[in-house]
């Protein structure tokens, strides 16, 4: 019997979709060997995520340059607590196999996580939490101290600005040094999206999260549509040359604390 998604969670499909193709590909991008399996096992409609299939690159651009950023972190800091926050069905903890010494946290709506357990077998290091990333008391029931790496793929502009400011700030009360990685969206991306029913979250200065806490430090900033070497789709060849499209969306990375991690 395959497991079944209702409502938000199928958004979970298009991107475990992504992955899948990528997977087939001659020249994978991400190279993610559990998209295939993991998404025949779940109920789903072929011909509905096969129409989303023209935006893949976004999504497999962005999580190939996360895992870039998160595989040198942990050959860096092999004692790191990763959160990885509104994981979904992400293999990235399985594709990317972090060292015993890691403390990985995949953390996702109740619903998303039970589906998780049905999915992914148990990997020693790692621990799932089921949680909404706003609710009040998740964080402080994990250990803290020693260096941390925060991953939010596709999260925070689903958010509101406090409570990620407020998330922010409790993830730096709790670790002295780390790093955090997301991905934002231009006002005017956010705006065009308000046009389809989608309140979204954007960030014009990405030095703007340096006022809200002065342990939050910008390393890089780059655009999602970051390199076409291998992308066949002409759309994202020709957003890649004009700045505007280019810089609709962008990737950030964070250092956390004084120290230089």
């Amino acid at each position: 019997m395959k497991a079944q998604l209702k409502g938000v969670e199928r958004t979970l499909l298009y991107t475990l979709y992504f992955r899948a193709l990528d997977a087939r590909s001659a020249h994978p991008i991400v190279g993610d060997a559990w998209a295939e399996d993991v998404l025949a096992r779940v109920e789903h409609s072929p011909w509905k995520i096969r129409m989303a299939a023209g935006d893949r690159f976004l999504g497999i651009l962005r999580a190939r340059k996360i895992d870039d950023w998160t595989r040198a972190h942990l050959a860096a800091y092999p004692d790191t607590t990763v959160l990885h926050l509104g994981c979904g069905l992400d293999s990235r903890v399985f594709r990317l196999d972090p060292p015993p010494t890691v403390r990985w946290y995949d953390v996702d709506y109740p619903d998303v996580i039970a589906l998780r357990r049905e999915l992914y077998p148990e990997r020693a290091g790692t621990e799932t939490v089921p949680t909404s990333v706003t609710a009040p008391g998740w964080l402080e029931r994990l250990p803290a101290g020693g260096p941390v790496l925060v991953v939010a793929e596709g999260l925070f502009m689903y958010l509101r600005e406090g409570d990620i400011r407020r998330l922010l700030q409790q993830v730096a009360a709790r670790y002295p040094t780390g790093q955090v990685v997301f991905d934002t969206l231009s006002p005017w991306m956010a705006a065009t999206g308000r046009l389809f029913g989608f309140t979204l979250w954007p960030l014009a200065d990405p030095r703007r999260l340096e006022r809200w806490d002065a342990r939050l430090h910008l390393i890089e900033e780059i655009p999602t549509i970051w390199s076409v070497e291998h992308v066949t789709g002409p759309l994202f060849r020709l957003a890649y040359r004009i700045r505007a499209l280019r810089e609709g969306m962008h990737l950030l990375r964070y250092r956390l604390g004084n120290a230089d991690v």
